[in-house]
Formats: structure tokens, sequence, C-alpha cells
């Protein structure tokens, strides 16, 4: 599989929002990944916060390997806003809201960006 066949496809919150996308990219690199329950984007928040209390499997880990989860988070009028992609080769793919689309970004880029990144396997 070539991580950058996802770069373009366009955000859709039902059906391709970013936690969409872990589990997308994942399963086509043969691993599973939990589905959290998110039906409204005010939903987004608590999933997160549920992941983390309940990881349903996944494991935090320190030093990335391809294909691990990635979390990131970031303040936002007082409160952390938390999105999520797909490590890759020093590489986070992700389908970000303002770009409408799944994008490749390196993660010392995202680290710029965001307070808070955690990997998850």
């Amino acid at each position: 599989m070539n991580i950058n066949d996802y770069t373009g496809l366009p955000y859709n919150f039902r059906t391709r929002n970013c936690w969409h996308h872990v589990r997308n990219v994942r399963a086509d690199a043969g691993l599973e990944t939990p589905e959290f329950d998110v039906i409204s984007p005010t939903q987004i928040q608590a999933a997160f916060d549920d992941g983390h209390s309940e990881p349903k499997g996944l494991k935090q880990v320190f030093e990335p390997q391809n294909f691990d989860a990635v979390l990131m988070c970031v303040k936002v009028a007082g409160r952390m806003v938390w999105h999520a992609g797909v490590y890759y080769e020093g590489f986070v793919s992700h389908c970000e809201l303002a770009a409408r689309q799944v994008r490749l970004e390196a993660l010392s880029d995202l680290r710029d960006r965001f307070s808070e990144i955690e990997f998850w396997r």
C-alpha cells in the first residue's frame, strides 16, 4: 500500500472524518482499530476522552512505528481539541476539516501546531 494514495480524499464527517481515516488506513495495513461512536461533531471531545480512559485494545507508545494511530491536541479557547491521523515514515496522514481533505504532513510540522502528540498501537 502507498500512504500517498489517501492524500486528497475528501473530508466528510459522516463517512471520512479523522478517526474513520485512521481506521481505514490501518485496516488496509491489516491492523484492527477500535471504533468510537460519534454521530455529531459535538461528541468528538467525549469520544477522545472515552478513548483515553478505555482505549479498546490500543496501547500508548512513545516511539512511533508505521501505521500507529497519532492523537494530536491543541488548546482552543480554553478547551482541548483532539485530532487523529496515522504515522508513516516521519509523516502523518490525517483527514483535516480545514483542508476538507486528507493531507500528508511532516510530524515535525505538526509538532509546531499541536501542544500534545501521542502514538497508539
